[in-house]
Order: structure tokens, then sequence, then C-alpha cells
């Protein structure tokens, strides 16, 4: 159990950014925001073009700290100097609200596109690519996590990544409206308790442990879901079409996959719904049909059907949600 005085706990904040810095300190000045902010790393910029970076506080406290961020594409990295700068260990998590974040940590390479979850061990050195990017930042106790996940040292996961399905949904929902309470509803500190409670409740249902696989199955799974991803705009892709094109027998598919992701049909519902999700977001004018037939869906009621089974939302609330978030 999280016990947290609500005394310690600030609400709310002036947004930092690089708006008011030449460009040529904006970036320096977003490493030092990020570093003081979040947790000490170092970062340098992806791309040719002026850098931004917004950070906007919404509640701080030693056990559960929130912030929105905007930036333009970068590489955050945390090594062991950063790592013994930091004054007590965090775990820090990651909603991606629009863009892509691709982590390196422990051994383990993760890609958290738009509506997922991203969990990395702050005691370990790692690596973060993002994209144009808008999301929740989120830094947590790590020994408030690990008593209420009531995992040991050993089985703490590196890096995770939270589906907006089952109990990945329930996190990222409850961290999404968080962020829209008012003041003094942030101020209720069974709410932020509540936070780390359901973050702990998501890794020790095994949201970041691998099943110990062959070398082989996890190089055939490595096959298929990069077919699933080149062509999951094609309507007509099924199970029997799949397996032809990656050379395996229907059996070989699904035991390749595994158990976790019910099947290479579900895994393609979730990856067309997390391109549908980035389209929603990157193009606001575009037609959520017109979205739909580009994620291979074959037609407005399937889409609409499997995304609001995917995210608990229509595409319209989605779309909303994103976009009317507070930066």
């Amino acid at each position: 159990m999280v016990i947290m005085d609500e005394h310690e706990v600030i609400v709310g904040g002036p947004t930092l950014s690089t708006a008011d810095v030449s460009p040529r300190e904006s970036f320096e000045k977003w490493a030092s925001i990020m570093s003081e902010s979040v947790v000490p790393c170092s970062m340098e910029p992806l791309g040719d073009g002026t850098f931004y970076g917004a950070l906007t506080p919404a509640v701080v406290s030693e056990e559960l700290s929130i912030a929105v961020t905007v930036n333009s594409p970068a590489i955050a990295r945390r090594n062991h100097r950063h790592i013994a700068r930091t004054p007590a260990p965090y775990v820090v998590a990651g909603l991606v609200l629009s863009g892509t974040s691709d982590l390196a940590c422990g051994g383990r390479y993760l890609r958290a596109p738009a509506g997922t979850m991203f969990i990395v061990d702050g005691e370990l050195p790692q690596e973060a690519r993002t994209t144009e990017y808008k999301g929740l930042m989120i830094r947590v106790s790590k020994d408030a996590l690990i008593r209420s996940a009531g995992l040991g040292e050993d089985d703490f996961p590196a890096a995770t990544v939270l589906e907006p399905v089952a109990h990945g949904a329930l996190v990222i929902d409850y961290f999404r409206r968080l962020v829209t309470l008012p003041p003094e509803s942030l101020r209720a500190t069974p709410l932020l308790n509540a936070g780390v409670e359901i973050l702990g409740a998501a890794l020790a249902l095994g949201g970041g442990r691998d099943p110990i696989a062959p070398a082989g199955q996890v190089f055939d799974r490595e096959v298929i879901v990069k077919y699933l991803r080149e062509r999951l705009s094609d309507p007509a892709l099924n199970t029997e079409r799949l397996a032809q094109l990656c050379g395996v027998s229907r059996r070989k598919l699904f035991r390749a996959l595994g158990d976790d992701v019910g099947g290479p049909m579900a895994l393609l519902r979730r990856m067309r719904t997390e391109r549908a999700c980035e389209l929603l977001i990157a193009a606001p004018d575009r037609t959520v049909a017109s979205i739909a037939r580009a994620c291979g869906f074959t037609g407005d009621r399937n889409f609409y059907r499997v995304f609001r089974g995917e995210t608990d939302m229509t595409p319209a609330e989605y779309r909303e949600s994103v976009l009317s978030a507070p930066v």
C-alpha cells in the first residue's frame, strides 16, 4: 500500500519550454528541462529543423509526478553517470498521445506507438528515440512501485509497453483521465496513490516479462510481425495468407506468436488500431472513413467496432481527447 502525504503534493506549474530562447540554444535548454524536471539524461536532436520542446507539470510528488510533454524528434540517453545523479530510484513511464517512442533498455528493444504506455526501469542504462511527440511523462518511485506490484528486484522488468487492451487499457485510461481533473481533485492523495497501485498491478500481471522461447521461435515471431506491419492496409489479409507469406504452417504461426497476443488476427486488429490512432492525430482533417480504408478495415461499421473494442472510444472521441489534451 502506498501512503502519500498531501502536503508533499504540488499541483500544476508554469510551462517550461524552448520558446523564449534562440534556435541555437533551444535544444540545450530542452535537455536541461528534462534532466531537472524528469530524470538526469543527455539528449540530442534528430533532424535539421528548428527544435521545440515544452513541459507542463500536472502534479509533482515524491512517489508520483506527471507532466505533459511536447517535443520535436530527439534521442534521450541515460548512462551510469546520470543514474548516479538521481537522488532516489525511479521508474519512468510515458503515455504516448501522438508520435512514437523507440526504447532500448536491459537488452530489450520496444516500440511504443500512439495510444500505448511504456514503463522503463530508471536504474538501468537506456535510450529512447522519439518522433514528433506528445505524451504524458510519469515518474514513479521504484520502491513504491515494487511494493504495490509485490515483485522482487530480480523480477522487476527492464522495460515494457502496455497496449490499450485488457489491463493495459485500464492503466492508460486512468492516467489519461487523471490529468484532465481540476487542480483541487489532483490534490487528493488517494487518487495519486491509486495511480501507483494500478501501475504496480499492471507489472504484477506480467506486462514486462518475456516467456522463455527458442531463438528460432523468436525469429519467426519477428518475421510475422514484420509482414503484418507491412501489409496491414490489405483488407484481404487473413491467417492462411499470412502463413503462406511467412512460409510457415498455421500451427507454427500461432505457436510463434504465443498466447499473449490472442492470435495473428487479434494482433493485426491491434496494429491496425494503432496505425489508425496515429493517422487520426497526424491528419486531423482527414475523414474517419478514409483512415479506416488506409488501415485495412473492410468498412466503417467494422472499423468503429474494432476501434471501440481496443480503445473504449470511438475514433472521433479518441481524436478529440488527444487534440484537446492540455499542453
